[in-house]
């Protein structure tokens, strides 16, 4: 699960950095865009499954 993550986020920033520097600047702003939801859905769904661990 670690290494299909780590290959997501690879793409996101090679798709996003291959865009701005090719002058696709519309297109670069949808993959930044798609980065930082998933991004902020990540950290909201890591703070959940920590923040509900039981531990009795």
């Amino acid at each position: 699960m670690a290494s299909i993550k780590a290959a997501v986020w690879s793409l996101l920033s090679g798709g996003f950095v291959y865009l701005y520097m090719t002058n696709h600047f519309i297109k670069a702003n949808w993959v930044a865009l798609i980065w930082i939801v998933l991004f902020a859905l990540q950290t909201t769904i890591s703070a959940t499954k920590k923040g509900t661990t039981d531990r009795r």
